[in-house]
Formats: C-alpha cells, structure tokens, sequence
C-alpha cells in the first residue's frame, strides 16, 4: 500500500511537472525567445534548454531544502517572484530592440533636371545570419530557466516535504518534476515559434510586427506580474 501510494506520487510529480510549463509567466518568456529560432528544431532546443535550467535551480535548491530541513521565507519567495517579472520585461524590451533593429534606412541620392535631391527610405533588413547568436540563445533560455525555477522552488519544497519521507525519494520526485516540464516546454516552445517561423517566410515585414507584439506584451505581463506581488 505504501509502496503503491509512493509511486502515484512519484507518477503525479511528472504529471504536475508537465502541467507546470504551462504557466503563464513560463509561456511569455519562452515566447519572447523562440522570435530568435530560425527553425522549429532551433525552438525545440531553447524550451529543451529552459527545462534544463529549470530542472537544474529545482534540484538545487530541493536539495538543500529537504537535507536541513528549511523552509523558504514567504519574503524571498515573493522577492524571487518579483525578480521573474522584472526578467520578463527585459526580455520583451529585448524582443522590441531586436526587432527595430530588423529594418535598415538608406539615403538615396536622385537627380532631377540638374537639381540633386535626397530621399530617405526604410528597407527590411537582410535575414539574420546563419547560426545567429545560437548559443547565447541556448545561454539565454538555460538562465532563464534557472531563475524560473528559483522563483517555484519555494511551493515545490514545501509540497515535498509533507508527502516524501526520504530525501532520495523526494529528490526523484523533484527530478522527475522537472523531467515532465522540460517535456511540456520542449513541446510548447516548437508550438509557439511557428507563427513567427511562418511570417518570416511568407508575411515579410509582418514578422516585425509580429515580434513588436510579443515584445509589448511581454512588458505589460511582467509589469502585471511585478504589480501583483507588490501590491
């Protein structure tokens, strides 16, 4: 009966952790980094990545958690939390630069009966580079990753510790945990890069707008979030 019961749990840990990368502050991140995949597997390996960095922060901090038996303070908690929403602006406004930067303004020079005259014109930029800041990319996610699971090591240890009895036990179910979220992100992350992946091939400059859009909603989702545990 024991041994039943500690399987359930352990199989609801992946289930929750799979469910867990559906949160919406994950989803607004991984959607401002996936504007940067030039292909859906590119975007399979950032949300992979985020997984991995989230895994990484879980297993860390659970570790300590469960081996000194500590609790994290409520403060900290929102103190991380808040840290979450101000790293989603960045990333938005980060998202907003990137995509300015898509354009490009020429002068061109133009002769009219003897007279010269200057006209100024905005171009869409040339495609990125092949391999275009892939690893920093891959960087990016695994930070960001990490500090999302900072901000959720708090709730996931204290669930933990009222329903695991051994630390091993509890490591496995926070290993497993992270294993459902870095599936559930590996799969969110292809799913949401293909309309920007899509309007880069077929829509042009609507691209642009596109990723402006992601950009400025990513803002107001971090400033929301930052407001909600503020206040």
């Amino acid at each position: 009966m024991i041994e039943d019961l500690v399987v359930t749990s352990l199989v609801l840990g992946f289930t929750l952790g799979l469910a867990h990368a559906f949160d919406p502050d994950h989803l607004v991140a991984v959607g401002t980094l996936v504007t940067e995949s030039e292909n859906v597997r590119d975007s399979s390996l950032l949300g992979l990545w985020w997984g991995v960095g989230h895994t990484l922060s879980l297993m860390i901090v659970g570790g300590v958690v469960l081996s000194f038996k500590w609790v994290i303070p409520d403060r900290l908690a929102t103190g991380l939390e808040i840290i979450v929403a101000g790293m989603i602006i960045v990333l938005g406004a980060n998202v907003i630069w990137r995509a300015f930067h898509s354009y490009t303004v020429h002068w061109h020079p133009h002769q009219h009966e003897g007279t010269m005259h200057v006209h100024l014109h905005v171009h869409e930029a040339g495609s990125p580079e092949p391999h275009h800041h892939a690893h920093m990319s891959k960087c990016k996610a695994l930070v960001v990753g990490m500090v999302h699971g900072l901000a959720g090591s708090a709730a996931l240890s204290l669930a933990i510790m009222t329903t695991m009895s051994t630390i091993s036990l509890g490591m496995l179910y926070i290993f497993l945990f992270g294993l459902g979220a870095i599936g559930g992100m590996l799969l969110m992350s292809m799913l949401i890069s293909v309309p920007f992946l899509l309007s880069g091939q077929r829509l042009g400059r609507w691209s642009t707008n596109l990723r402006l859009g992601a950009g400025c909603f990513a803002i107001g989702f971090g400033g929301y979030l930052a407001w909600s545990h503020i206040g």
